[in-house]
């Protein structure tokens, strides 16, 4: 009988979702969301089948209300509530405030805000039910240090700190903690696509004098899913390598 308890990562498929998938499966069942990666969804799957098993990749859009609906209601009907949720998926649509178009706006609020109100109505009440769990939202740097062409993005990730610490007191009697991360410039597909000179410039800046790779912070959530973390709720933890200090 399989006594493992399970975790949603929204956006799994690549970047720091795929790091989260594939470190957290060595510990817990792994469910992902995927929207627009088929080919890479299926590789997190492969990749995990072969060294762990319990991993399974579905596509929703977090912002369609009803997709997460019928997505969570098949979950929850086989698995049971999830032990954690880590809303980790997010665009940017970077572009200066005053140019920025109007639908990628709401874009932007639909996919890094409304989903995860959207999960957290279908999926906590299971949660505070059972009486134990873990939510990490996947904030960013940007939150805190602003950044030129994210206006839209960075209001949506400063809002996830707020949306911590309220929610954090909300469900802390039920035994479900809530905190948030912030990861600065990170190692991922994004990155790769920089010139030599624009990666170099953006290392330059980062105390550490590197990116960050996306199996730190995975590293960070598993320790927030973890009982080590068990009295740290309602908090936002900055790994950026020094550039917000």
């Amino acid at each position: 009988m399989n006594t493992r308890k399970w975790v949603l990562v929204t956006g799994g498929s690549r970047g720091i979702g795929k790091a989260l998938v594939i470190h957290l499966a060595k510990t817990y069942d792994v469910i992902f969301t995927w929207k627009n990666h088929a080919s890479q969804a299926a590789f997190v799957e492969s990749s995990c089948a072969q060294a762990y098993g319990n991993v399974k990749g579905y596509r929703c859009d977090g912002g369609d209300e009803e997709q997460v609906a019928q997505l969570a209601e098949l979950l929850v009907s086989v698995q049971g509530a999830p032990f954690g949720i880590i809303h980790n998926a997010g665009i940017t649509c970077d572009a200066l405030h005053i140019k920025q178009a109007s639908a990628d706006w709401h874009e932007i609020i639909n996919t890094n805000l409304n989903a995860l109100f959207h999960w957290n109505q279908h999926l906590l009440p299971g949660m505070l039910a059972r009486g134990e769990g873990s939510l990490i939202l996947m904030s960013s740097v940007s939150a805190v240090k602003g950044n030129i062409g994210q206006v839209a993005y960075s209001a949506t990730k400063a809002a996830m700190t707020g949306m911590t610490r309220s929610l954090a007191l909300e469900v802390a009697r039920f035994g479900i903690r809530v905190n948030s991360l912030l990861p600065g410039v990170i190692e991922t597909e994004m990155s790769s696509a920089l010139s030599t000179e624009e990666y170099k410039k953006i290392r330059s800046v980062i105390p550490v004098r590197r990116l960050g790779k996306p199996d730190e912070i995975a590293q960070v959530a598993d320790f927030l899913l973890s009982d080590a973390s068990s009295y740290i709720t309602g908090q936002s933890i900055i790994v950026d390598g020094g550039l917000s200090a």
